[in-house]
């Protein structure tokens, strides 16, 4: 008569703890120790397969509580593995995104320095052109012209040059804002994610 073990034994007699294994194995040998010709007392024989039967199902019942307990520490693991692989690539997204920032504060910073080099430049030629057209009066002109204040005129250069320069003050200032309150951003983002991943570990 063949043994009828169910489908995909291999697999669930591989797959179970060794504590079961044996205690499987415990019970085949008991049964065919029944079978032999030399067991006569079928009574004391009942008596130890109880006995064995309830150490058996012992140690089953712990082999399979330490399976539950392996198999629940390896999810941990797993989890845990995940969540410092998420975390470790969100901060390389944010040291990534940060680097973005910053060069790209630098560049806006060398384009506004360059504009107001040219806005200086501009403004420098403007003067020199403004300010040819009053010369002094050559000393053997007829003319006794009376000679030119331009005291007035650098006053009004002055405020032009000091207006320009508040301007350029006012627009570095605003970038540096900007790139403060996107790296404040950053940083308040990074924070919360990793209250959160302490949260969750903490569950």
């Amino acid at each position: 008569m063949a043994l009828n073990v169910g489908q995909d034994f291999k697999k669930r007699w591989l797959d179970a703890p060794e504590a079961v294994r044996q205690a499987f194995i415990d019970d085949l040998t008991r049964i065919t120790d029944l079978f032999d010709h030399k067991t006569r007392d079928i009574q004391a024989w009942l008596e130890h397969d109880k006995r064995s039967l309830q150490v058996a199902g012992l140690k089953v019942e712990q082999a399979y509580a330490d399976l539950k307990a392996r198999l629940i520490e390896e999810a941990r693991a797993r989890k845990q593995a995940a969540l410092e692989k998420s975390l470790e690539e969100k901060r390389a997204k944010e040291a990534e995104y940060n680097q973005q920032l910053l060069q790209d504060e630098a560049r806006q910073y060398q384009e506004q320095t360059q504009v107001l080099a040219d806005i200086r430049e501009n403004v420098d030629h403007e003067i020199q052109e403004y300010t040819a057209h009053y010369h002094k009066n050559p000393e053997n002109d007829a003319v006794n012209a009376a000679p030119f204040d331009d005291s007035s005129i650098r006053s009004e250069l002055e405020n032009v040059r000091l207006r320009l320069e508040l301007e350029a003050e006012n627009l570095i200032e605003q970038a540096v804002t900007v790139f403060r309150a996107k790296l404040l951003t950053a940083s308040q983002e990074e924070i919360e994610y990793i209250l959160k991943d302490l949260e969750d570990k903490s569950e």
